[in-house]
């Protein structure tokens, strides 16, 4: 259904329009919801939620969609992108688990539909040899590069030094870099 055509049925049968909205777009809208929030914090209902404010939000604002600025599919996806990440700025503090299938996600700004098995694996490869680093030199990696928390942050959350958290991410580092080849990883 083209989008002109859909805007029209949203307005005369909402129920109806918002049904096949929902059919034509939420897989890609989830896979928008998916690409930012990844990681094993988010669970499958969480990211259900944030897909279906997606398309709540989109109805409450439908009359600030411009035809003639952007496609539908791709202001549905902006509004994806854009709540992801509220949540992402909401959630900042959460907790990650190390132990969860799922972490081993991607994390990235932008999503993609192709999937890389060696990158997969590598994931796996690293984040497993990050949980043999110990506590709490696996925490602070974690936080420090999969959440992007700074020293201070992590520091203030594990009750440390900034200065510490600093030498043992050296240290970590360090260790990461000898498991998988040298100084260029």
């Amino acid at each position: 259904m083209r989008d002109d055509a859909l805007i029209r049925l949203l307005r005369k049968k909402p129920y109806e329009g918002m049904r096949v909205l929902t059919e034509t777009y939420s897989a890609l809208i989830c896979a928008v919801v998916r690409g930012k929030l990844s990681n094993s914090v988010y669970n499958s209902a969480e990211i259900e939620d944030c897909v279906a404010n997606t398309f709540s939000e989109f109805y409450i604002n439908m009359d600030k969609y411009n035809p003639n600025e952007s496609s539908l599919k791709s202001w549905l996806c902006v509004l994806a992108r854009n709540n992801a990440i509220d949540i992402l700025r909401k959630d900042k503090g959460k907790n990650i688990s190390i132990d969860d299938q799922s972490t081993y996600g991607q994390i990235r700004d932008e999503f993609s539909f192709e999937i890389d098995v060696e990158d997969k694996d590598l994931r796996k490869q690293v984040l497993q040899e990050v949980k043999n680093l110990g506590e709490p030199d696996t925490t602070i990696i974690i936080k420090k590069y999969y959440l992007n928390k700074s020293s201070k942050q992590i520091a203030k959350d594990l009750g440390m030094t900034v200065a510490n958290v600093d030498t043992r991410t050296h240290r970590a580092i360090s260790k990461l870099k000898k498991v998988f080849g040298g100084e260029g990883v």
